[in-house]
């Protein structure tokens, strides 16, 4: 990791002074400016930085814009694009050459002791060249105090630090193709070893699965939905289970939780903001308390800031997450640069926009997600935190969504979905087969945006992810594999996009051809081993009964379409009750005049109410309760309908109801 050539070139002028030191890889060069003497004591005011990198004369870049938690779009920028640019890119810029491939970061950025912020690649228009310079910080003017509000951010206009100060490494990773790009670990190497005394012991540092049901609507101030979820994790040997914001609700039943999880061999790890991290002492205190819990990890949130307090913040708590055996992983945040060689308890980083973003719109779109892998991926693990199975209103196909497992890397994995789908998906098997930590990586082909396949392996097994934009064929020449004949777990696309799963015998001589649909991708197990490729049997609608979707009826007043991926048809009605105008109307039809079971499926986090009116008549249902306002539960009453045509109404005059997804009707044999 640490083979390449040194130098430091030291530089004075009258009192001031600086050592300019830089490495040479094989597969890139690193530098940086180091004990920066302005010839006084105390502290300093930096007030510019002229550093420049000059790209070749059409060059190709894909940078995303600026974003205080790293989460845009990657674009791809021609050169005449580039010199027409005016504005800042957030890290890592990777560009096309022609000739090679290259990738533009930082590294040991809060490894060490931080004298200096993290930096931004400015561009002027009329120009090609990128400028370090400051990046952003919180914006005193704007900041919160509670836990799920972003602050304002505003530009690092002169930095304040102390005399000697030291930025991080500014790197280029320089490859002749993406498999070298890709393979790269001159960002890592950079980075101080880690501490042996501090992690003299590393056994408690796992990679794994993360059961999470923030995402998929579970509701986090509800103790019985994490129960559900450790259930679930411990069942399909999930390692861990994240609680997100909303867990303090019931702080008191946290250790009895991490008890239950651990007998059941499932680590629990708990979400906080910043706010509650920003000195030494604060930090200790909450991880002394965490670790006499049982905790085992903790999500960090809100950092949003390039400035030297915030960085502090993260190397502090990775530094004394270690001393209670915790591991780390990081949101709303700065790109990965190295820093987990130093602290190997950080599993992740987001620095992305990721899935979570797709509960409330459908970024990111497929061709950023096809960016990752190029770009943001590279510098360091990536807590995307994958759905995998697929969300509809996005366009990817199922096979799209399940190559996200392998595609992208994270030592913490987290799926999306909820331990209320995942029993009944077809490609459950696979993701309670796949490791989150990798012993070699083979990039086999594609390019940033259009399209990606890539071989990974624990050393034991092999896994292909690939994911495309437009309709392609994928030959993957299975030469990797060592004697012998393998099972090969082929998990595709059917013509609708819908998952389906091949199984086969295949040989190191073998070639594998994957056809694959627009938005389309196929994930691959090949091993030894035979699979359980078994799963439960999904819910299937009654017998005798027919079902009316909620979104088909007539919405009236402020009720309204969303959509919800856990929902039949993919969509539920909202915004229904807090007055009696805001209603649903759906027609039914009843073969003879009688009493019928009317089954409802709704959404809601809270108790809420319904009024259920048929024919004049109504029913009050109080009280209803749910698992999230995404994940449909069922009950039902028995109402009486005429013969024929018979008007169904869904209303509350009081507070809003529960979240609509469809009614039945029909009669119990």
């Amino acid at each position: 990791m640490d083979d390449c050539i040194e130098r430091d070139i030291y530089l004075e002028k009258d009192d001031g002074k600086l050592t300019l030191a830089v490495r040479l890889y094989n597969d890139g060069f690193a530098f940086r400016y180091k004990d920066v003497d302005c010839g006084t004591d105390g502290p300093v005011f930096v007030i510019s930085e002229a550093t420049q990198v000059n790209l070749p004369e059409n060059t190709t870049t894909f940078a995303g814009g600026y974003s205080a938690t790293y989460e845009f779009d990657y674009n791809k920028r021609s050169y005449s694009d580039l010199k027409n640019h005016n504005g800042v890119f957030n890290t890592p810029l990777t560009a096309d050459t022609g000739a090679r491939w290259l990738l533009l970061s930082e590294s040991d950025v809060y490894a060490n002791d931080v004298s200096y912020c993290k930096s931004v690649l400015e561009t002027k228009s009329g120009t090609a060249s990128l400028g370090w310079k400051f990046g952003f910080k919180r914006d005193p003017a704007k900041e919160v105090h509670d836990d799920l509000s972003s602050p304002g951010h505003i530009r690092i206009t002169n930095l304040e630090t102390e005399n000697g100060f030291t930025t991080p490494w500014r790197v280029a990773i320089i490859a002749d193709d993406l498999n070298g790009l890709i393979n790269s670990s001159v960002i890592d190497s950079l980075c101080p070893a880690m501490d042996q005394d501090l992690f003299a012991d590393t056994s408690w540092i796992q990679p794994g699965k993360v059961a999470w049901s923030w995402w998929s609507g579970g509701d986090q101030h509800n103790y019985d939905i994490q129960v559900q979820h450790v259930d679930f994790a411990a069942k399909y040997g999930w390692e861990y289970c994240c609680l997100d914001a909303g867990w303090p609700t019931f702080e008191n039943r946290i250790e009895e939780l991490c008890t239950y999880a651990r007998d059941k061999g499932v680590g629990i790890i708990l979400w906080v903001n910043y706010l509650k991290l920003k000195t030494p002492e604060e930090i200790e205190k909450l991880f002394s308390q965490w670790s006499k819990w049982g905790v085992v990890g903790v999500k960090t949130d809100y950092f949003e800031s390039d400035d030297i307090e915030v960085l502090e913040s993260m190397r502090n708590v990775a530094e004394i997450g270690a001393r209670y055996r915790l591991m780390v992983y990081y949101h709303g945040c700065i790109n990965p640069c190295g820093e987990t060689r130093t602290y190997p308890n950080i599993m992740s980083s987001e620095a992305v926009l990721g899935e979570e973003f797709r509960k409330w719109s459908t970024a990111p779109e497929p061709r950023n997600c096809l960016m990752y892998p190029f770009t943001r991926n590279i510098t360091g693990s990536m807590d995307y935190t994958p759905a995998c199975i697929a969300i509809t209103k996005t366009g990817e196909s199922a096979g799209f969504s399940l190559a996200k497992a392998v595609v992208y890397e994270s030592a913490f994995q987290h799926f999306a979905s909820s331990a209320y789908s995942f029993p009944s998906f077809l490609g459950l098997p696979y993701l309670s087969r796949i490791p989150t930590a990798w012993k070699s990586t083979k990039f086999i082909d594609g390019y940033p945006g259009e399209h990606i396949t890539l071989m990974r392996t624990d050393g034991k097994d092999y896994y292909i992810g690939s994911m495309t934009l437009g309709k392609r064929n994928v030959s993957v020449a299975l030469d990797f594999l060592g004697e012998g004949v393998y099972h090969a777990y082929i998990y595709a696309d059917d013509e609708d996009g819908s998952l389906v799963l091949e199984e086969k015998q295949v040989t190191a001589k073998d070639t594998l051809e994957l056809s694959l649909m627009d938005i389309g991708g196929a994930a691959v197990l090949i091993t030894k081993d035979e699979m359980d490729t078994e799963v439960e049997s999904p819910e299937t609608d009654r017998e005798g009964y027919t079902y009316y979707e909620c979104e088909d009826g007539v919405l009236s007043g402020e009720a309204r379409l969303a959509d919800a991926n856990m929902c039949s048809g993919g969509r539920k009605v909202g915004y229904v009750g807090n007055g009696s105008g805001n209603a649903v109307e759906l027609t039914v039809q009843a073969e003879e005049a009688g009493t019928y079971e009317l089954l409802l499926y709704y959404c809601t986090g809270e108790a809420r109410n319904l009024t259920v009116t048929v024919g004049g008549e109504s029913y009050e249902l109080r009280n209803l309760t749910g698992q999230g306002f995404d994940i449909p539960v069922e009950t039902s009453i028995e109402v009486t309908l005429k013969k024929g045509k018979n008007t169904v109404t869904l209303s509350s005059a009081g507070g809003y109801a529960p979240d609509l997804d469809r009614i039945a009707i029909g009669r119990e044999e």
